[in-house]
């Protein structure tokens, strides 16, 4: 709205500016009016005190009449009629330099009326709530819009009734042209039937032994001549058709374009609806550009997140194949690794229980040699039991064979030492707590 008030207060400036030129531009030219009469009177003094002194020059002969020197008849003559016309162009001058400044004073107030009839629309519309703004210039764009398609539409059928015009011209020219070789054809059968019916009758004349052969000819003559004639009428009937269609067409179009003239030097609306029109049409116009702008902008973003979303997930994929093939290759090992503890552990066992009976059997070998042969015996063998003799024996026997050894080594363990990681079973004193967390914490991240 303030965007409106500036254009009217321009508007305003710029007429009180034409108007305020046309007026100094008029006393201008009756200033230099008033110079060129007083440029004129000075001639005329001028020239009068001129005839003055001629009038008094006369010069006495001898024997003859004085000879009178002055201004001839018709020079003075002449010198009136300029001075009359030249009044004659002051005084009419003076009535249109008057008539003008009329003419310009009523302008004036006639805009000055139109400026404060502008003035207290544009103080209406102000006062307007917003939502009858919205209103007035939806409708203002319906109309501009019904105008554009009215205008859109009569150009279409315009231009369609005008192809359909050039088309029946064609056509039209084609049946004439049509017509006329109809008749030069017709023509041309006359001036046989002409020639041969003088034939035909010379020869009878001559010959009168063909008469049945000659009739036939004439009747075939004169079918042929019906034929053309009809042919000759059909076409001049199609012809009348097609030029009363052309003339009722180009009348169509002529009324037609007297509508739209007619209706284009109708009296458009004021000029500040027009101009508002103009301007939201321009808003509009720069609102469309934007939301284009803002549309490429938004498809070449979504362009670019959709490339980077695909990349992101070809990059997830390949990460969740790592992680999967890493935590597939982290449980092998780990596997792997406790198989390789829980024989570690099953051969410390045997080993220190080896040891342990080795130990007890030297005790007792002092006291009885012939008691400690059995019983030293058989903890070896015992002993010596689960280790696997055969290389054919599967892991999966082993782990079966060892896990009761497995199972004492831990109570063992866990009867030694208070603390124990339970993934790798490594042990921890109650002093060694800092240690201890340490290591799971590694532990489990591995």
């Amino acid at each position: 709205m303030e965007n409106f008030k500036e254009e009217n207060e321009k508007t305003k400036l710029q007429s009180y500016t034409t108007l305020n030129t046309f007026y100094h531009e008029t006393r201008q030219e009756i200033a230099s009016l008033k110079q060129q009469m007083g440029t004129k009177d000075n001639v005329i003094a001028d020239l009068k005190s001129r005839l003055g002194r001629y009038e008094k020059t006369t010069v006495h002969l001898e024997g003859e009449e004085p000879l009178v020197f002055g201004p001839s008849k018709s020079l003075f003559e002449n010198l009136c009629k300029e001075i009359a016309k030249h009044k004659q162009i002051l005084k009419d001058a003076e009535t249109q330099s008057a008539q003008q400044t009329e003419a310009y004073q009523l302008e004036i107030q006639q805009l000055q009326q139109l400026v404060r009839e502008k003035d207290q629309e544009i103080g209406r519309i102000t006062r307007w709530p917003q939502r009858e703004k919205d209103l007035e210039i939806q409708r203002l764009e319906r109309s501009l819009a019904e105008k554009e398609r009215d205008q859109a539409t009569r150009v279409v059928f315009c231009s369609s009734l005008a192809d359909e015009a050039d088309q029946l011209r064609a056509q039209l020219g084609a049946t004439v042209g049509v017509c006329q070789e109809l008749l030069r054809r017709l023509e041309a059968k006359k001036q046989e039937g002409d020639s041969e019916d003088s034939h035909a009758h010379s020869q009878q004349n001559t010959e009168s032994a063909e008469p049945a052969h000659l009739n036939t000819l004439i009747c075939e003559l004169q079918e042929k001549n019906k034929v053309l004639k009809q042919r000759v009428a059909y076409v001049e009937s199609l012809n009348a058709k097609w030029q009363k269609y052309d003339s009722g067409r180009e009348e169509y179009v002529k009324g037609l374009c007297q509508r739209l003239k007619s209706q284009s030097t109708l009296g458009p609306a004021s000029s500040g609806l027009l101009q508002e029109i103009n301007r939201l049409n321009r808003q509009l116009e720069d609102k469309m550009a934007e939301c284009t702008q803002t549309g490429r902008e938004l498809d070449a973003v979504r362009k670019r997140d959709r490339e980077h979303i695909l990349m992101l997930e070809h990059q997830a994929r390949t990460y969740v194949d790592d992680f999967k093939s890493e935590r597939a290759d982290r449980e092998r090992a780990q596997s792997r690794i406790q198989d390789l503890e829980e024989e570690v552990m099953r051969l410390k066992l045997q080993i220190r229980s080896q040891n342990a009976k080795e130990t007890t059997g030297t005790c007792r070998a002092h006291t009885s040699c012939q008691k400690t042969r059995p019983q030293k015996e058989a903890p070896v063998t015992a002993a010596t039991e689960p280790l696997p003799r055969k290389g054919s024996e599967q892991p999966g026997k082993k782990r079966a064979s060892g896990l009761p050894a497995l199972r004492s080594a831990r109570t063992e363990c866990a009867g030694m030492t208070d603390l124990q990681c339970p993934r790798c079973l490594a042990a921890y004193g109650e002093d060694q707590t800092t240690a201890f967390l340490q290591h799971c914490s590694e532990c489990a991240n591995l």
